[in-house]
């Protein structure tokens, strides 16, 4: 996201009522000191009335600060268009996509005869991190800009699906996940006639689902993440081919953090990931035992924050990119991605964290998205209100997944394999559930048949030794310990028997080929480094791998500047 929103004189649009509290520091206007420092890093220039500075989708926008005159900045979408107002003398454009070079969401209009200081994309960030006032100025503007044009449907793109189509549940967590606000239609609702004019006006057919049109009305058929990300502006820059000090595997607490510590540092840092940043964490609904939040906080919001340190600071988060493989044969690193792109590394971090196991269900993959779930978010939760709700699993994922679908679901059913929850499960957590009459727990019991036609009406469940029975489940969610995301590093690093990074002591001396001992969570490869749910032994918290994350770089300044003198 680009250039968003305007303020002064004309009140700006803004999505929430909340947000208008904060009004002075989405808009704050700058004072001729200011004025004095930004003109270190942009220059003067004059614009005529009726000039346009950048169109919706344009990318790699600079920053711009009225001196004089007033822009209007207005957000067109194929739902109609929007004026979210004026900049006036002392305001600037910008948002946390303007760090990243991503498309602009907003076409700016100078109005009057105006005078700007014009700063570029890269002097932006330098300005960021050399100077602090201003910079905190800055972000915590681009920031809650952000966070209003999240929250507002009508300037985001249009999403055709059906409730029970998986790839549809995965586009609207892909668009949710990267921060893409989406006004979405289910065609499985015959009364939404407002559904089929539009689908009749762009030409999209039920064979066409899940189908997205885009802010200039281009419409994606079936797309695959990267066609979408593609088509809305959010990917990267072609990165192919390109040399890094440091490529970090995965954008979870683990991943953002290294890249924070990393680019903070000076190193040249580009996190890849396959689906969002905040990893298995970004899809918590609140996680209260992480420190400095007492109230708790959100796993969007914890990656939101990371997000925006790490392009603070000049990391390239590439999203979605998936890796496929690596060749450590050479003394920088080849990256295969799966768009057969690659990427140079003069180290690597793997954080590429674990997804959830799949029991051995038959036909299981057939109800996945339709009864059958890894994640609660306010998606899920919408589709299981009032309905009972199963969750597999004795975690704290289970756990948090359990009191937040308890405030929208009928009843919440936990079902364990063991006696109970303690060894598991945060105490804070059991206690929730103990005290909330619309959650039970069911110990000694597993899941052993699912049943349904074109999506879950029931399960089977038995105890230990005795026999199933049938019960009426129409959402099952599984959170079921993890496996870690390790095929994509073939033979190049030692992993132990459950296929997790072995690290440090653990590494088979064989397996070592230098003659300097290994550093702290370096794997059997010099200069990589595991951190997170991915290496073994790791404890399964965010606190310990955003501190694994930023260990690891002080390690890996060591072996940069050791192994490759």
């Amino acid at each position: 996201m680009e250039q968003t929103f305007g303020a002064g004189n004309t009140a700006p649009h803004l999505a929430s009522s909340d947000i208008g509290n904060r009004r002075h520091q989405i808009f704050p206007t700058l004072s001729e000191e200011q004025f004095d420092i930004l003109l270190r890093y942009g220059e003067r220039q004059r614009f005529a009335a009726g000039s346009v500075l950048f169109h919706q989708g344009d990318r790699h926008i600079p920053m711009y600060v009225i001196i004089s005159g007033a822009v209007e900045v207005e957000r067109g979408s194929v739902l109609g268009s929007t004026l979210l107002g004026r900049h006036g003398p002392g305001m600037f454009t910008g948002e946390m996509g303007s760090l990243a070079g991503r498309a602009a969401v907003a076409t700016a209009r100078v109005v009057e005869d105006s005078e700007l200081i014009v700063i570029s994309e890269e002097s932006l960030r330098t300005l960021v991190i050399s100077e602090a006032a201003l910079s905190e100025l800055i972000m915590r503007a681009y920031i809650l800009r952000r966070v209003a044009y999240m929250s507002d449907q009508t300037g985001g793109v249009v999403l055709f699906g059906a409730r029970d189509s998986q790839q549809t549940l995965i586009l609207r967590h892909f668009l949710n996940r990267n921060g893409q606000p989406s006004a979405y239609f289910d065609t499985d609702n015959p009364a939404d006639l407002e559904a089929r004019e539009l689908m009749a006006r762009f030409g999209v057919s039920a064979n066409d689902i899940p189908a997205v049109v885009t802010l200039s009305g281009e419409v994606l058929r079936q797309p695959t993440l990267r066609q979408l990300a593609d088509g809305i502006g959010i990917s990267p820059d072609s990165i192919d081919g390109r040399l890094f000090d440091v490529v970090v595997v995965g954008a979870g607490p683990a991943g953002l953090a290294a890249a924070v510590y990393a680019a903070s540092e000076g190193l040249t840092v580009a996190v890849l990931d396959a689906k969002a940043p905040g990893g298995q964490a970004g899809a918590s609904s609140k996680i209260e035992n992480y420190f400095g939040f007492p109230t708790g906080v959100s796993g969007q919001a914890l990656a939101g924050r990371g997000l925006s340190q790490a392009r603070k600071f000049g990391a390239e988060v590439a999203v979605p990119v998936k890796v496929s493989a690596v060749n450590c044969e050479h003394p920088e690193y080849d990256i295969q991605l799966d768009g057969g792109e690659q990427v140079r590394a003069r180290s690597i971090v793997i954080a590429s964290g674990a997804r959830y196991r799949k029991p051995d269900l038959p036909g299981l993959e057939r109800f996945e998205g339709r009864g059958v779930y890894y994640s609660a978010s306010f998606m899920e939760a919408n589709f299981c209100a009032d309905e009972e709700v199963v969750i597999v699993g004795g975690g704290n994922s289970a756990g948090q997944a359990a009191v937040f679908l308890s405030g929208h679901a009928k009843h919440v059913h936990i079902v364990v394999r063991s006696g109970g929850l303690a060894a598991s499960m945060s105490r804070y957590l059991i206690q929730r559930i103990e005290a909330s009459p619309k959650i039970t727990l069911h110990t000694h019991k597993q899941i052993v048949e699912l049943r349904g036609g074109e999506r879950l009406e029931s399960i089977c469940w038995q105890t230990a030794g005795g026999e199933p029975r049938e019960a009426p489940a129409r959402h099952l969610f599984l959170f079921l310990g993890a496996d870690p995301s390790t095929a994509w590093l073939g033979d190049c690093v030692a992993l132990d028997d459950k296929q997790f990074v072995l690290t440090g002591p653990d590494v088979p001396a064989a397996r070592w080929p230098l003659e300097r001992p290994r550093h702290f969570l370096e794997t059997s490869r010099p200069r990589i480094f595991a951190v997170g749910d991915v290496r073994s032994g790791s404890v399964k918290r965010v606190a310990a791998a955003v501190g694994e994350g930023s260990a690891a770089v002080a390690s890996l300044h060591q072996a940069l500047a050791s192994d490759l003198l």
